[in-house]
């Protein structure tokens, strides 16, 4: 490895290491622990540095790794055989009470149980839309597919997670 590589590859690492361990977070199914989560990270990352004297530079760095990061999370759920949509939880100890103590620990934890119950091309779009603010045309190439495919999945993915936020009492 050359010192070139090895300083420019840290430099994609540091720039992009928190927004790799989001996506795969909130994209993979349900993953059991940190140092499991760190695994795809790290997995993530082993595919970015493989593949990178093959980007062609056609698409933007970071839309090329939220790509990688989509692959894994997918990857991961077929592996591990199993779909965060089919995962069930008991959701009743998210209750008022403990919503008021610490709202941001709730919130956090509703966001992701409700992101679980939607289906795998559903919550990747929301997420990438959403929670990583990406242009529709982005997710569409990040995805490789039609960008009235995405508007289609993001319109279905938003009403479920609206369902689902209503059906615990979140009013919008």
């Amino acid at each position: 490895m050359e010192k070139d590589e090895a300083s420019e590859f840290s430099e994609i690492y540091r720039t992009h290491q928190k927004m790799v361990r989001s996506v795969l977070f909130q994209i993979a199914g349900q993953i059991s622990g940190e140092s499991a989560l760190d695994d795809l990270v790290q997995e993530a990352f082993v595919r970015i540095w493989k593949y990178y004297p093959k980007f062609r530079g056609d698409s933007k760095l970071s839309s090329w790794i939220y790509r990688i990061c989509v692959n894994v999370a997918i990857d991961h759920n077929r592996a591990t055989g199993r779909k965060r949509e089919n995962i069930t939880d008991d959701f009743d100890h998210i209750a008022d009470e403990s919503r008021s103590q610490d709202n941001s620990m709730s919130d956090r934890d509703l966001v992701n149980k409700g992101l679980a119950k939607l289906s795998e091309e559903h919550r990747t779009v929301l997420v990438l839309a959403l929670m990583h603010e990406l242009p529709l045309a982005e997710i569409a190439e990040i995805l490789d597919v039609a960008e009235g495919t995405v508007k289609s999945r993001l319109h279905y993915a938003k009403t479920e997670f609206r369902k689902f936020l209503s059906e615990k009492g979140v009013e919008l």
